[in-house]
């Protein structure tokens, strides 16, 4: 009952928490996962499947992973094996399996556990942490199936995500499959039920009868005689187990055996004569595998046969007898012990047509010998996007639309930059005016600018010399609140003159508080924190006030540093030799070297390298040299790549160029492509905030396009938009004009060309655009790789082309790690060094991340850790921070010279390793591991990012309830009127204002009632007005708390000061982690940024700190989809040359196929095979020109093949035959609607859901939760495409046959074992059973062990297990539209109802509760859903003369209804 029980809810609680998502996340070195061995072991059980190609199979998953850059090992728990003594030939199978991964391939694999809950186990997953488990949920039989559930029960509740193998898929870059996460409640569940009770349940298999073990070694003993070590383990099993397997024949210890093995109903077994006839034939069966090359095995005659009951076990168990462990054979050939098709070909030749064996004739059951041969034009797709305002309209109520959006952006660009909007004039002839005279106008304005500024500068000193005594008096007060106070004075103030008096003055004073704090301690330990002050005034006069400094000054500070100790620094700075002898200054001296002392306690205080001398291009702030070089290449019209760190100030160059391009003229165009929704906000808030131009009628400085909404998109000078909708506008006939006033494209955000979802779009763009562009990104590990690409592409389009690449690896402020963690009813925070997180072999094999930086503190817990190891380290007294060269009787050391003392300490930890010091390394993690020490919450989950912002409020209110004094009234009243000064500074940035904007939306209260605590959530899902809010707030400071998923990763302007990690998840990868930690310590802002982990394990924690980023990749970029938009763009635009040749520059410039020509041949194919798709289709002529259809194919290009099914439905009068509206009116049933949404829900709301899903006993409030297939005559036209798409495809797969790299095809993918036997020289017994007439050109030969042949491929389902493995093509290119899919173990999975349940009772509510799906998943997936059917409605509308046509009508009214329904909710 309790494995029942375990199994039944388990369950049910993995499917509340299980997504379907990219497995590998962008893997890195680091990562790395565990795979259950014997569910490894079920996904490619089949009776059918012959030994050899079994492994195959298995490899080729295996490699899958490999070739991704995945990290893994294996696991076969002992107990496990008791399950498969029903099934021996299985069993020997798993053995073989272990063996084979063990001796043949570099794959870990981990035997040594008893089961999941021995300690061995736990210790294992403590210690390594894996990113998940892949685990089955079903096995051979329902005992293993709960013993499968019992190790997913145990990992969630150890905090270890699962995977299912069930519906797992893979394209060129990813794995896709169920990703199961671990949660509180799993743990709180599985904490409650015992599993010892369930696990011993699950042991109480049968047993497999006593094997004649002694028979085994006796034979054993003889072959070693005969054969020595390092036999070839065929020749050795073969041998061994026909000599036992005849022994036992005549053993009373066989009937034992046979008892298990023979199910009821068999009939007796095989005579002696019988049986030694089998061995015969499997010996010489053994001898043509050790002989005869694969090649020719691949065309061995099919033979529908099959042994009967009787012959089976003796065939497959006998091996299960060898028992070889203590002598060493060649296992090279594991995989290949024996092959049923050459046994069974052997015996019909000897028995049939040879007629000398008899004995077997009467267990075969044989059938034939078989022998197998071989319209009109349609409105543009962005004038479908809703239209918010467009500045040509003339109607009174949009251009008051207009206003009140233009007032709204630059309200909120006013809350992202602190500045007045620039007015852009043009320049008709900017060097002209750059080299005239300057006019009299020009004369008189600086002179009076001149006044202006020594009227300020007298200002500002009265200004001070009124505060300063205030000042003096609070930094005695305070230190802390004072040198606050003097720093934000310093920062208003402008006049340099006054600052040096500002600095000046608090040099003195916090030398005088230091001097009392160490009279006053005495000789107790004192607060260097004030000597830090001191100190840190003096850096930054000698470094900015240096032309100011005179002669009394230098004496000033030469004495502050005899005051603190460091007498060779007042010498340095005096440029006088001797030492000081005074008692009283040496009484206040720091007993810590100058060097230490800077890095150690000044920190993230130590000046920064920066230039001093003005560019006039920029006001804001004096640029650094890189970026200078940046803007000098906008300057020349020259395309960059810029990969620096977050916060740098890489996207200023993007508003410089746009700065260039509006005084150049009116009709320049600056495109800039940002990767999401909430980022076009903000640049476009942003664009009006920094500029304002006054342009002709009927254009506008900036426009917006994205899938949602648009505005002035042709007529605007700036145009922010998602790649999606670039691609829209590029590959559209109509709009080749516009594309050719573009100046500059701006892709922000740039590594997105490696993601999982819309990468091939970022491809396409950079492939299409003819102007100059910036690629921007944070996180790009191999840039090269990409620039070369680029370069490649644009010397495409002009012979010369120099691409600017800048690569800035320096973080202004540095982050600091710390973990959090519950200790009884403490709360710890644990700083966490990121050496600590290094280990030997990734040193070794991967070396020390570039971007894994210290800060100054860091590095010198890192040396002093390295003398405390080894302390005979040579090089430590030149590595001491007082005698290293960069600090040597330094006064200012700065982070550059820290920056060398880091990599001089890595270098010498690398060296280590290479001088056999790779324990005393292992020892300084150790060491490390221990040292102790506004925010902004991540978490992956939208429930959880919610719940945590309410359980924040919750507890303030608690908190105050509990600190409220007695008098509530009159703190009420004292509070109102500070509130009342307050609204009086705030002025404009009224917080009413802001939440004036969410009067409408639907969690508006909420909103407000958290944000006046000062707490936001921030995720994908919120309406973007709720986002938009959060984050003004933020910026503004009334929020102080936000939690929030990975939406803030991508650019998003809400600096913190720190940022907290509050929970593990399959989304927190490398990539995200140094995205979303680049918000913390944001430059200008904070001097350091702190990084907070929170129940998070360590292993993971070190793997996210040491991994380096990504490498991008290409994917497979083509589509038919898109080949038709791309015929359709050559066919229809004016300019047919520059058509043609955007066209073939996506063809022939991917990612992909860049330096391989193989792949690059693959796609020339791949076009070929979409050429001819499309002319069967009819969607283009034979000339290639567009026709029928292809306008509304196109409309629906990113639900491929569904836009392809739905044509095919209309062509077929499929849906005038449904949709018949109510007699005498023009009004639709709600069955035929319901129908429609049937129909629509299989094409385009196609959410797969686990195989296990539908057994669960489960009792759903609202939904059906599955669909329900489609209507028989529509099930059979999709029938009916399907075929045709397989035929063409497999023709497709025939032709790229030629390209393959057969000598990789005859090796295993993973051992790289070959079967090529360069020793074969023929024979004639082979040639005999050989069919010379079958045809498997196309097929990989280890499926033609099993029976596959090229005919094979015609069949979708088995495309990925025959085609040819090297040319990288599988079943996900070809356009099939499943109408039932099932997973490895042949189960169906259901499709989501979700869009019908929705359409049947209207409740958001509904669909999380019983469809599984989150709240923000579901609105967005009902959302895209209801703009398919619009989309659809208005290309009929646009394709059908009749407005009164049926199927029109069905589709308006469904759009509506579906709407109008959707818009209840919100």
């Amino acid at each position: 009952d309790s494995t029942f029980h375990i199994s039944r809810r388990g369950q049910e609680m993995q499917q509340e928490s299980q997504k379907y998502v990219s497995l590998l996340k962008d893997f890195v070195e680091s990562e790395f996962f565990v795979i259950d061995g014997d569910s490894l072991l079920l996904m490619f059980l089949d009776e059918k499947t012959q030994y050899l190609n079994f492994f195959y199979q298995i490899e080729c998953f295996l490699q899958d992973f490999t070739e991704k850059g995945a990290k893994y090992v294996i696991a076969f728990f002992k107990d496990a094996e008791q399950m498969y003594f029903q099934y021996p030939c299985f069993l020997f199978l798993r053995t073989a399996l272990i063996e084979h991964l063990r001796h043949n391939t570099s794959i870990t694999v981990h035997t040594e556990f008893s089961n999941c809950l021995s300690s061995q186990w736990e210790l294992f997953l403590k210690k390594s942490y894996p990113y998940f488990i892949i685990v089955s949920d079903i096995g051979l039989s329902s005992l293993q199936t709960d013993y499968l559930s019992i190790l997913i029960a145990h990992s969630l509740s150890k905090k270890i995500n699962v995977v299912l193998t069930s519906g797992q898929e893979y394209d060129i870059l990813r794995v896709y499959g169920y990703h199961v996460q671990s949660v509180y409640k799993h743990r709180l569940f599985f904490a409650k039920v015992s599993y010892t009770t369930s696990l011993s349940a699950c042991n109480n298999s049968p047993k497999l009868g006593t094997l004649p073990y002694p028979e085994v070694h006796q034979s054993v003993h003889l072959l070693k005689k005969l054969w020595p070590e390092g036999s070839d383990i065929r020749r050795v099993l073969c041998v061994l187990a026909c000599a036992v397997g005849l022994k036992v024949y005549s053993n009373v210890m066989w009937s034992t055996f046979l008892c298990v093995i023979s199910q009821q109903g068999r009939s007796k077994p095989l005579y002696p004569e019988e049986a030694a006839d089998l061995c015969r034939m499997q010996c010489l069966a053994v001898t043509f595998l050790l002989r005869v090359p694969l090649s020719q095995r691949a065309q061995i005659r099919i033979m529908k046969s099959c042994w009967t009951k009787q012959v089976l076990p003796l065939i497959k168990m006998v091996y299960v007898l060898s028992n070889t462990n203590d002598w060493k054979l060649d296992l090279t050939y594991l995989p290949d012990l024996n092959d049923d098709s050459l046994l069974i070909n052997l015996a019909y030749y000897y028995e049939v047509e040879y007629n000398t064996v008899t004995s077997l004739t009467k267990y075969k059951e044989f059938d034939e010998l078989r022998h197998w041969h071989s319209g009109r034009p349609l409105t543009e797709e962005y004038e479908r996007v809703a239209c918010t305002a467009d500045a040509k309209s003339k109607d009174p109520a949009e251009r008051r639309q207009i206003q009140k959006l233009q007032a709204f952006h630059q309200f909120f660009g006013s809350t992202l930059e602190d500045s007045t909007s620039k007015l852009i004039v043009l320049q008709e002839d900017a060097s002209g005016s750059a080299n005239a005279a300057k006019s009299k106008a020009e004369i008189i304005a600086e002179e009076n600018n001149r006044r202006l500024r020594a009227k300020e500068e007298k200002k500002e000193e009265e200004q001070w010399k009124a505060l300063c005594a205030q000042t003096e008096k609070e930094i005695k007060a305070d230190m802390t609140v004072g040198i606050n106070k003097l720093e934000k004075l310093l920062k208003k103030l402008k006049s340099k003159s006054v600052k040096f008096s500002v600095e000046m003055t608090g040099l003195s004073v916090c030398l005088e508080v230091w001097k009392e704090h160490c009279r006053t301690q005495g000789n107790e330990d004192k607060d260097l924190g004030k000597a830090v002050q001191v100190m840190r005034r003096i850096h930054i006069l000698l470094e900015k006030y240096q032309d100011m400094l005179e002669k009394p000054h230098l004496e000033k500070l030469t004495k502050c540093l005899r005051y603190l100790g460091f007498e060779n620094l007042a010498c340095s700075l005096s440029g006088k030799a001797g030492e000081s002898n005074d008692k009283k200054i040496s009484n206040y001296a720091i007993k810590v070297g100058p060097a230490r002392f800077q890095l150690q306690y000044m920190d993230y205080y130590l000046l920064r390298e920066e230039r001093h001398d003005p560019d006039p291009r920029v006001q804001r702030f004096i640029p650094d040299t890189w970026q200078r070089e940046l803007l000098d290449a906008v300057d020349n019209n020259e395309s960059a790549v810029i990969v620096a760190p977050t916060s740098s100030g890489k996207t200023y160059a993007s508003y410089y160029c746009m700065e260039k391009v509006l005084k150049a003229s009116n009709e320049g165009v600056v495109v800039y492509v940002a990767p999401t929704k909430a980022l076009v906000n903000q640049v476009v808030g942003t664009i009006y905030s920094r500029f304002t131009k006054k342009l002709p009628d009927g254009l506008v400085l900036c426009g917006v396009f994205t899938r949602d909404y648009r505005h002035d998109i042709v007529n605007s000078q700036i145009l922010v938009t998602v790649p999606q909708c670039l691609e829209i506008l590029m590959l559209s006939p109509r709009c080749q004009k516009w594309a050719k006033r573009i100046q500059y494209v701006i892709f922000d955000e740039v590594h997105c060309l490696g993601g999982e979802i819309g990468a091939e779009v970022w491809e396409h763009l950079l492939v299409t655009i003819r102007c100059p562009f910036l690629a921007l990104s944070a996180t790009v590990s191999n840039p090269e790789h990409l620039t070369a690409w680029l370069q490649s592409v644009k010397r495409y389009w002009q012979r010369r082309f120099y691409l600017f690449t800048v690569l800035y690896e320096e973080r202004y402020n540095d982050l600091e790690k710390y973990v959090c963690s519950l200790k009884s009813r403490d709360f710890l925070i644990e700083h966490c060094h990121p050496c600590a997180a290094l280990t030997v072999n990734h040193i070794e094999n991967y070396g020390i991340p570039s971007d894994l930086s210290l800060s100054p503190r860091e590095s010198i817990q890192l040396y002093d850790t390295m003398v405390k190891v080894w302390q005979a380290w040579p090089r430590a007294q030149e590595l001491d921070p007082e005698a290293f060269v960069s600090f040597k009787n330094k006064v200012v050391i700065k982070k550059a010279d820290v920056r060398k003392y880091e990599q001089e300490l890595k270098k010498e930890l690398s060296k280590w390793i290479a001088l056999g010091q790779r324990q005393k390394v292992t020892v300084i993690g150790h060491f490390l591991m221990v040292l102790m020490y506004i925010i902004c919450f991540y978490r992956f989950n939208v429930d959880t990012v919610e719940s945590a912002a309410k359980n924040v409020f919750l507890y303030l209110l608690k908190k105050q309830s509990l600190i409220q004094g007695s008098d509530v009234e009159k703190e009420r009243n004292r509070l109102s009127a500070e509130l009342q000064k307050v609204n009086k500074m705030v002025g404009k940035f009224n917080p009413e204002k802001i939440f004036y904007r969410l009067r409408f939306e639907r969690r508006g209260y909420l909103h407000r009632r958290l944000a006046l605590r000062g707490i936001g959530y921030h995720h994908a899902s919120m309406a973007s007005k709720e986002r938009q809010v959060v984050e003004m707030l933020f910026r503004m400071g009334y929020i102080k708390v936000v939690t929030a998923t990975s939406s803030l990763a991508l650019g998003i302007n809400m600096p913190c000061k720190s940022v907290v990690f509050a929970e593990d998840s399959v989304f927190l990868d490398a990539l995200n982690y140094r995205q979303m930690s680049g918000r913390a310590g944001r430059r200008g802002y904070d001097m350091i940024g702190n990084v907070f982990f929170y129940d998070i394990p360590m292993p993971k924690v070190e793997r996210l700190m040491k991994s380096n980023v990504p490498e991008l990749k290409g994917q497979f970029p083509l589509t038919i989809s898109l080949i038709l938009r791309l015929m359709l763009l050559a066919a229809k635009a004016d300019d047919k040359q520059d058509a043609k040749a955007k066209a073939l520059s996506v063809l022939k410039h991917s990612l992909m196929s860049f330096r391989k020509e193989r792949y690059a041949q693959i796609l020339k194919i791949y076009f070929m095979f979409s050429l001819q798709f499309l002319i069967k289709e009819g969607y283009l002529d034979q000339e290639g020109k567009p026709m029928g259809f292809a306008g509304l194919v196109t409309h629906l290009h990113y639900h491929e093949p569904s836009n392809f099914v739905l044509v095919s439905f209309l062509e077929k009068g499929l849906f005038h035959k449904l949709c018949q509206p109510i007699k005498g009116s023009t009004v639709f049933s709600e069955g035929v609607l319901e129908k429609l949404v049937l129909i629509l829900a299989n094409l385009f709301g196609r959410k797969y859901l686990p195989a296990c899903s539908v057994k669960y006993k489960r009792t759903f409030c609202q939904s059906k939760v599955f669909l329900e297939d489609l209507p028989e005559d529509f099930a059979e036209a999709v029938n009916e495409y399907n075929t045709k798409a397989e035929e063409n495809f497999a023709h497709f797969l025939l032709t790229t046959a030629k390209l393959a790299d057969m000598e990789q095809e005859y090796r295993l993918p993973l051992s790289k074992t070959d079967f090529t036997s360069k020793s074969w020289h023929g024979s004639e017994l082979v040639s005999y059973l050989t069919d010379t007439t079958k045809s498997v050109s196309a097929v990989s030969p280890f499926a033609c062990v099993s029976g596959m042949i090229d005919d094979d491929l015609f069949l979708g389902k088995n495309i990925n297990k025959a085609v040819l493995r090297s040319l990288g093509i599988n079943v996900t290119n070809c356009p099939l539209l499943y109408l039932k899919k099932y997973d490895n173990q042949g189960r169906r999975q259901p499709l989501n109802a979700y869009a019908l349940d929705f359409y049947k009772h209207g409740s958001l509510i509904a669909l999380t509760t019983d469809n599984w799906l989150n709240e923000g998943d579901a609105y967005y997936a009902l959302k895209e859903f209801v703009l398919i059917i619009k989309s659809i409605g208005t290309s009929l509308s646009e394709l059908c003369d009749d407005p009164n046509d049926n199927v029109l009508l069905a589709f308006q009214q469904l759009g509506k209804i579906y709407a109008e329904k959707l818009d209840c909710i919100t």
